[in-house]
């Protein structure tokens, strides 16, 4: 609590708020071993109990390397997506399983869950613009080329579906990144921010908020987020069922 905390310290509370979430959250699914290829896939069900797929022969990335972590991809679809799915409040619709943000309303179809939605996808994405900010300013990551070109590739895959992968793939990069020792700079402290107001919402309720461009006095992490609970700005089709 009081001093300095050094690099990738497991007292990160965000860091530990995943971990713990994606602990209390492992007795709650069912992993299925599967042979597609793909690393993980969280799948909703009619069940009480959703399900995690999984290919034991993918190829993770080693810790401190570009690319998915086998830890970083439990944590993605546990404390990601099956979190989502168990606090976001929404009407029940197949179509809304897993999303990651608050929806009013009883029906998907009512205008004004339909434009909270909207608002809210764009927040995310505008959020996302902000990590490639951070990424542009943060000189440790972009000293290897194929970092750069890996976070790259998960702020698109979160943009494209920020419906479903906002802090999840947050949750992802940062391990990924703190395996490489990446994780307290400019865009470690950014991905924080994102999980953090995620957290925050869960909790309070209302819209994604904006996540402005975090700075900080030195180059320890911090996240630098303060939640205020008021409007926000989203969109697409929402991609029921399997989540990678």
């Amino acid at each position: 609590m009081g001093g300095r905390t050094s690099p990738q310290s497991s007292s990160d509370s965000d860091t530990a708020d995943t971990r713990d979430v994606t602990a209390q959250n492992l007795s709650r699914i069912d992993l299925r071993e599967t042979s597609d290829g793909q690393s993980a896939q969280w799948v909703a069900t009619a069940a009480p109990r959703n399900a995690v797929t999984y290919d034991p022969s993918f190829p993770y990335s080693q810790s401190g390397q570009p690319g998915l972590t086998a830890h970083g991809t439990l944590q993605h679809e546990v404390g990601g997506h099956e979190q989502a799915d168990r606090v976001y409040q929404h009407p029940d619709d197949p179509d809304l399983r897993g999303v990651n943000m608050h929806l009013p309303g009883q029906s998907a179809d009512d205008p004004e869950c339909v434009a909270s939605y909207q608002r809210q996808f764009a927040t995310i994405q505008e959020n996302w613009d902000v990590v490639t900010t951070a990424l542009d300013q943060d000189r440790a990551v972009n000293q290897d080329p194929a970092w750069r070109d890996h976070v790259n590739s998960r702020i698109q895959y979160a943009q494209a579906t920020a419906h479903v992968h906002n802090e999840s793939t947050a949750i992802d990069l940062t391990d990924s990144l703190r395996g490489a020792g990446l994780a307290d700079g400019p865009l470690g402290n950014q991905l924080r921010a994102i999980t953090s107001e995620a957290r925050r919402r869960q909790m309070l309720g209302g819209e994604v908020e904006r996540i402005p461009l975090v700075t900080a006095t030195s180059s320890t992490r911090m996240t630098a987020y303060t939640h205020t609970l008021g409007g926000a700005q989203g969109w697409q089709q929402p991609k029921p069922k399997g989540r990678k």
